[in-house]
């Protein structure tokens, strides 16, 4: 069994568009060579129309010399990195000089012309936007999830000295998560957990089986499927948490981010201790469909849309998870299920989410017209994981330190304190 197969689609699909960013990191790299070598007429003709009539080669014969001129001798090349800004993917190094540092950046268009070149101050050094923990007025506590032989660790996040509390449990999305879901330098369900304890709602949260056995994950000789990496841990852990002293059992709700959503509403049909559902940016279309447009939207970003290459990529993530994994979610009907239930649910929404988009959001919203335990919000700034940004949403965002943001935080814990619609 693949190593690879737990994957997000998303990450792995990002993972086989590198070959496009790296010709394009190189490209970047060969034009500050040509700068510093004095060759701006091969620059020149890298640049889109704009570009040369906004940069003329005069301008580029004196661009270097007048830097040093400025900021002394060049010391240091860094690392370059590429990032997203206003949906446009940038590449850059940043140059110590002896003075001052500057930010080389470059952005190419579909064609691969340069379409930006810009130099400027290298920016301060984002630091982690962490939800504190508020030791006084919190608590936490270890816990294991236990299901046969198999055994996660998990922390209960809640109010100190309170009871009849409801509790959440968070099932991440596909992929080997920890029971933090980090993603880069952002840790989205300690976040989750922290702020929703703070507002009065106990938490539970665990590794992910795939995270603590890997391929060890589904019993010998048995292929994986949702039904080990998600549904079997996520039933053990709904009925641990009703079994605590300190929950209030009418109120024991499961948040499922992405996958985790997708998967909820059959786990609440097997375990009737689950008394409501929180879903988050969960998918409600065919597997293939979402993993194609996820594939087209990634592909856009770097002007590489070769259908071809685009099938092979297709090909290539279908083949890293076993044929049962797949087949298990063919024939599963998620809206059909949600629709079967009578018990409340939460459905919320990134507008920027390009993994989980809003026409998923739409298609829960047609199945469950007219059921009154429902409640719809969507969120214009929020990305996948309900963090703030701005432009088109890209891979290279959740590198960056965010926080989850508040407003969903706070409108969780409204619906699980009062089970009721959020007004």
């Amino acid at each position: 069994m693949k190593n690879i197969q737990w994957l997000s689609i998303a990450l792995l699909a990002a993972c086989l568009q590198a070959h496009a960013q790296q010709n394009n990191m190189q490209r970047a790299q060969q034009i500050l060579r040509w700068m510093k070598n004095a060759q701006s007429d091969s620059i020149y003709a890298c640049f889109d129309a704009k570009m040369q009539q906004a940069v003329p080669l005069s301008q580029l014969n004196n661009m270097w010399s007048q830097m040093e001129q400025q900021l002394g001798t060049l010391v240091e090349e860094k690392e370059w990195k590429q990032d997203a800004i206003g949906g446009t993917i940038v590449y850059y190094s940043d140059l110590k000089f002896e003075r001052a540092p500057i930010r080389f950046m470059v952005a190419f268009d579909q064609e691969r012309k340069v379409n930006g070149l810009r130099l400027l101050p290298v920016p301060a050094e984002e630091k982690p936007q962490v939800i504190p923990f508020d030791s006084i007025h919190l608590e936490e506590s270890p816990i294991e999830v236990v299901t046969g032989t198999y055994k996660l660790p998990g922390i209960i996040t809640r109010p100190k000295g309170k009871n009849n509390l409801p509790i959440v449990i968070l099932l991440q999305g596909s992929g080997p998560h920890n029971k933090d879901g980090q993603i880069g330098p952002n840790k989205i369900y300690q976040d989750m957990a922290w702020g929703l304890a703070s507002q009065g709602v106990a938490v539970l949260r665990y590794d992910k089986r795939t995270y603590v056995y890997g391929k060890s994950a589904s019993p010998k000789g048995k292929d994986i499927t949702p039904e080990e990496e998600v549904i079997e841990d996520a039933i053990s852990a709904s009925q641990l948490a009703t079994s605590l002293p300190f929950v209030d059992a009418q109120k024991v709700f499961i948040a499922g981010h992405s996958l985790g959503g997708l998967l909820a509403p059959l786990i609440a049909t097997r375990c009737p201790s689950v008394k409501g559902l929180i879903l988050l940016a969960a998918p409600s279309r065919p597997q293939d469909d979402i993993l194609k447009e996820q594939l087209h939207y990634l592909a856009s970003l770097n002007g590489d849309t070769d259908e071809q290459l685009l099938m092979q990529q297709y090909q290539q993530i279908k083949a890293s998870a076993p044929e049962a994994y797949w087949d298990y979610l063919d024939k599963y009907a998620p809206v059909m299920t949600a629709h079967s239930l009578t018990i409340p649910m939460l459905f919320l929404q990134g507008e920027r989410d390009y993994q989980v988009t809003m026409q998923d959001f739409a298609m829960w919203k047609l199945g469950m017209f007219g059921k009154s335990n429902v409640t719809f919000r969507s969120y214009p700034s929020l990305n996948h994981c309900f963090m703030e940004g701005t432009g088109k949403s890209t891979p290279m965002e959740y590198n960056h330190p965010r926080r989850v943001s508040e407003k969903v935080i706070k409108d969780i814990a409204e619906w699980a304190i009062h089970k009721r619609e959020i007004q």
